[in-house]
C-alpha cells in the first residue's frame, strides 16, 4: 500500500507536522506489532516544492497534462496517481487551506479530474481513500461556527470528492494558541487512523 501525505505546514516541528508523524507511525506499524514491508509512507512538504502557479490557459483540460515546464507540481501529480491513500495535512489560513497548497491543487486539476464535453467533472481517483489533518488557533466550538477548521475541511472535501477520493477520517485540532505541542488526544487519533490502514 502506498500512502502519500501532503504536509502543507511551514513548521517542521509544529502541531500539524507532529500529527503527520503520528499518522505515519500508525500506518507503518502492523496489527501484529511488526513494521510492515508492504506499507510505503511518503511525506511531501509542500513548502519545499518549487512550482509555478496555474496560468489558466485550460490546455490541460484538452490534452490531459500541464503544458508548463516540468516542475514539482508535475512530480506530485505523478505521486498522487501512484498512491492508494492520500493524506492532506494543513493548518487553517483565513478559514481555508494555505495558499501554497491551494496553488498546488490548482496546478494539478488535470491529474485529479477530467471533464465531459459539457464540462461535467469526471473523477480520476475513484476507489481511493483520503484523510484530512488540520489545526487552528481558534478554540472549540468557534473553530466550527466561525468556519475555521470547518472551512478548510469543506474546501478539501470539494477537491478530494470531485477527484473521486472517499474521505475516511479526519483529525481536527482547535485552540492551538493555548496548547504546547500536539495534544495527546490528537496524537492518538492520528495514530489510530494510520494504524487502521495496516489492519
Amino acid at each position: 500500500m502506498k500512502i502519500l501525505i501532503l504536509n502543507a505546514s511551514p513548521r517542521r516541528h509544529g502541531t500539524i507536522s507532529q500529527a503527520v508523524e503520528r499518522f505515519a507511525d500508525g500506518a507503518n506499524y502492523s496489527h501484529l506489532g511488526d513494521f510492515s514491508d508492504d506499507t510505503q509512507v511518503e511525506i511531501v512538504n509542500v513548502n519545499d516544492l518549487k512550482f509555478s502557479p496555474c496560468r489558466g490557459c485550460m490546455q490541460c483540460r484538452k490534452c490531459g497534462h500541464c503544458c508548463l515546464p516540468e516542475d514539482d507540481a508535475h512530480r506530485v501529480a505523478e505521486k498522487i496517481a501512484a498512491c492508494d491513500v492520500l493524506v492532506v495535512a494543513a493548518p487553517v489560513y483565513w478559514g481555508n487551506m494555505p495558499g501554497t497548497l491551494k496553488t498546488l491543487f490548482d496546478r494539478m486539476v488535470y491529474a485529479l479530474m477530467s471533464e465531459s464535453r459539457l464540462g461535467i467533472p469526471k473523477p480520476l481517483h475513484k476507489g481511493k481513500d483520503a484523510y484530512i489533518i488540520t489545526s487552528c488557533t481558534t478554540p472549540f466550538p468557534f473553530n466550527f461556527f466561525c468556519r475555521q477548521t470547518s472551512g478548510l475541511v469543506a474546501a478539501l472535501k470539494e477537491i478530494l470528492g470531485t477527484s473521486g477520493f472517499k474521505i475516511r477520517g479526519k483529525v481536527v485540532i482547535p485552540g492551538t494558541k493555548a496548547k504546547k505541542g500536539l495534544p495527546a488526544y490528537a496524537g492518538k487519533c492520528a495514530y489510530r487512523l494510520g494504524f487502521s490502514l495496516s489492519i
